[in-house]
């Protein structure tokens, strides 16, 4: 009975012993991560499901979830979505760090949208984009070549919208009146006379799912896999006659042959052609449509903007018919121009806030204010151009649209310091930013001289800030606006 009192015994001071050890390894362990915790930098978001994390929330609202992370955990901070680890930065250096370094690369962007507007992965994997067209995209859209190439596109745009002035009172889809244009000038501009230019409607349609295809959402499918099976045999079809002499043009010859050279099908090349005029054509009439629901909600702005335009036709260029001949890319990046040129900027400060996605090909230290953030090799990286666009630091009252804000600009597309990234920054600065501004100078100055252009209804509920905002890939999506056109009597019958 001794013995067994005092292996009774024995065991008990074991079990002190280890309960004082594990007390003591506990004590020790929380004493190190709390000094740690203090200098754990950046932050991390926390999440209870595992690998998916953020993603919920990021994707039912990205602007407002990574608004919500900015002010609970600051500038920069780590959140988990879908498997990635994300680094996301919110303040203009660290922003432009990233998009400048040759450390940070898209994260297979191409590859991703043309799975989305598709419907398929690219069979020639092997294929870099950035490599193969973009150096033929900084040729064919550089300020030089765009003097020569944008000659025919102010009367093409005015041949499509002219009829209009023949009708006292139209009623029209915003959208329609203001892209429909444009999608088919600048399709017969760079692509030739071959190229599908008269499907604006069934690349509308597939573009209205596209956030829902990208991010892999529910959506009803039906209307835009018609529209797709209609547009994808006309873009092979294309291809296909390349080297006929409708299809000779400033960029479409160059590009399909281009992917032909590196093994692609016919068929494959026109899938990436395709996928490239989403991208050409996507952003400008988001663009052109945010513009015109800004200077509809704002008397004053239209009022400004407009007295602007019939000032410039009139003493700059004497008429609409020589504005349609001298409307080069100088002529109206002149001063003559700067309140459209400011009221262009404004909006798409305001909504042009793309996030897209880079990875880090390398490790590296990102600066960020005054501390350094080091980002291994594979960690994805956000920029979170909202919260930049919206510091009332840089943009006081950043919030609301102040047509005026960007006169300092005198009408060129310049930041002159300010942090503005609707057009991206650094390397990966957006190749058809010449051209997409030249296109919304033109259909302004077009629209806002021709027609007096008011909301079907009356004055409208304010449309800024959205009230459901919708899922995007980079402007906010509304339902459709129905305008009516009132002829101002500036052109002969």
């Amino acid at each position: 009975m001794s013995s067994l009192l005092g292996h009774e015994g024995s065991f008990k001071g074991i079990g002190v012993s280890l309960a004082l050890v594990a007390v003591t390894i506990y004590a020790a362990l929380t004493l190190i991560l709390r000094r740690k915790a203090p200098s754990s930098f950046p932050p991390s978001v926390p999440s209870a499901l595992p690998w998916i994390g953020s993603g919920l929330s990021y994707l039912s609202n990205p602007r407002e979830f990574l608004a919500r992370c900015h002010k609970h955990y600051g500038s920069v901070f780590r959140l988990l979505l879908g498997g990635r680890e994300v680094i996301v930065v919110s303040s203009a250096a660290a922003v432009s760090s990233i998009y400048a370094s040759e450390d940070a690369a898209p994260h297979a962007m191409h590859d991703e949208i043309f799975c989305a507007f598709i419907g398929c992965r690219p069979k020639h994997t092997e294929f870099n984009v950035e490599e193969e067209i973009f150096p033929l995209l900084d040729q064919v859209f550089s300020k030089r070549a765009l003097e020569d190439l944008v000659q025919p596109l102010a009367p093409m745009v005015l041949t499509r919208i002219k009829h209009h002035t023949q009708i006292q009172d139209a009623q029209l889809s915003l959208m329609t009146f203001l892209a429909e244009p444009l999608y088919f000038a600048v399709n017969v501009m760079l692509f030739g006379n071959g190229y599908p230019s008269d499907s604006f409607e069934d690349f509308r349609v597939i573009d209205d799912s596209m956030p829902e295809r990208f991010f892999g959402k529910p959506y009803w499918f039906l209307p835009s896999a018609r529209a797709r099976r209609r547009l994808l045999p006309r873009g092979i079809d294309y291809a296909k006659k390349i080297n006929s002499p409708e299809n000779n043009s400033a960029l479409g010859s160059d590009f399909i042959q281009t992917l032909q050279r590196n093994g692609l099908s016919p068929e494959e090349a026109a899938y990436h052609l395709l996928t490239f005029t989403w991208g050409l054509h996507a952003n400008t009439q988001g663009a052109i449509f945010w513009l015109f629901l800004f200077l509809l909600s704002d008397p004053v702005a239209l009022a400004a903007v407009r007295d602007e335009i019939d000032r410039a036709i009139k003493h700059k260029f004497g008429d609409l018919d020589r504005f349609l001949v001298d409307a080069s890319l100088k002529n109206l990046d002149d001063p003559c121009f700067t309140l459209l040129t400011s009221a262009i900027m404004e909006a798409m400060r305001l909504t042009a806030t793309f996030m897209g996605l880079r990875v880090a090909n390398s490790d590296f230290d990102l600066k960020h204010n005054d501390r350094m953030v080091l980002v291994r090799k594979g960690e994805y990286l956000l920029g979170n151009i909202d919260a930049v666009h919206m510091d009332e630091s840089v943009y006081p009252n950043g919030h609301t649209f102040r047509y005026d804000r960007f006169a300092y600009c005198e009408g060129k597309f310049r930041m002159d310091g300010k942090p503005w990234f609707s057009f991206a920054a650094g390397r990966h600065l957006c190749k058809g930013r010449y051209l997409a501004m030249y296109e919304l100078k033109v259909s302004a100055i077009l629209s806002l001289y021709l027609f007096d252009i008011t909301p079907v209804g009356g004055p409208p509920q304010p449309w800024w800030p959205p009230r459901s905002p919708k899922l995007n890939l980079g402007f906010p999506r509304l339902e459709n606006i129905i305008v009516q056109l009132r002829p101002r009597g500036v052109v002969g019958h």
